[in-house]
């Protein structure tokens, strides 16, 4: 079988099995499999496929029918321009994450903060992508998944930055102070996980997404004790729902933080918050 037969197939079955993305996720389950570019994919469309490839493409485009997430399959996933491995331990980042970070890279070159703690880091996307765009002095990273953090290191070796993992839940187990606390916790309300598209409810870890009844209890808890982990004139950063900014702007006012603002996202919702402590 030739790539361009092995294609057709491949997207056939996709979209027959109702994946909108059917054409674009052949050929990148094709391309990963054989280790091949975009560019080879067009110039070798007429070479053929070794019998194990074959199956080892069939096998995955059998997964991916039943919307078992494309990143999960081929272990990678592009956020800010550096390229991160994902598996079923973490979420896949999300191109509106992107906004946070580039609001805290913003922060530390105007306002010249060298000391990051990022709770809830997951894969470590966003503790990656800071400390390979900022000149700083610290970067710790907190999560309460040892599964979580396994990948996050993967990560961090990768994208060649240094970074202080550290597991726990919240605070439990992190010391000093910092310039920037930075936070994309789980912030879906449990009745709604049920609505989720399927690759997210079915795959992604319910760990990252469950901000239980009313989706805020991991707000509560962070800007309850970041206090006590904040330099003075620090920043607290949040990623939340886009339903979400009044509360969360509601429990930072009750801690007496100021110059609290609402970032929109690309789609026009409400994203990021940012916060300060005086």
């Amino acid at each position: 079988m030739t790539i361009d037969e092995l294609y057709k197939k491949v997207s056939n079955f996709l979209k027959e099995s109702g994946i909108d993305t059917y054409m674009l996720d052949a050929r990148l389950i094709i391309e990963h499999f054989l280790g091949i570019d975009t560019t080879s994919f067009f110039a070798k469309k007429l070479e053929n496929v070794s019998t194990s490839d074959c199956d080892k493409i069939l096998k995955a485009t059998k997964k991916r029918s039943k919307h078992y997430p494309l990143q999960y399959i081929t272990n990678e996933q592009e956020f800010m321009g550096f390229d991160f491995f994902v598996n079923e331990n973490v979420l896949i980042p999300r191109s509106e994450t992107e906004l946070l970070v580039e609001k805290i890279v913003k922060l530390c070159n105007e306002d010249n903060k060298k000391s990051i703690l990022d709770m809830c880091t997951g894969q470590g996307a966003i503790a990656i992508s800071i400390s390979k765009l900022c000149k700083l002095e610290r970067i710790v990273a907190v999560d309460i998944s040892d599964k979580a953090l396994e990948v996050a290191k993967i990560n961090a070796k990768k994208n060649e930055v240094d970074i202080s993992f550290i597991q726990g839940d919240l605070f439990e187990n992190v010391s000093d102070k910092y310039d920037i606390i930075v936070s994309n916790p789980p912030y879906i309300k449990s009745k709604d996980i049920e609505g989720l598209m399927e690759e997210v409810r079915d795959y992604e870890p319910i760990i990252a997404l469950d901000g239980y009844e009313d989706g805020l209890y991991f707000y509560k808890e962070i800007i309850k004790n970041a206090g006590n982990f904040l330099n003075d004139k620090a920043y607290i950063c949040f990623e939340i729902g886009y339903d979400q900014a009044s509360s969360v702007k509601k429990l930072l006012q009750a801690e007496n933080y100021s110059n609290i603002n609402v970032y929109k996202d690309y789609a026009g919702l409400d994203r990021i918050v940012i916060a300060q402590k005086l």
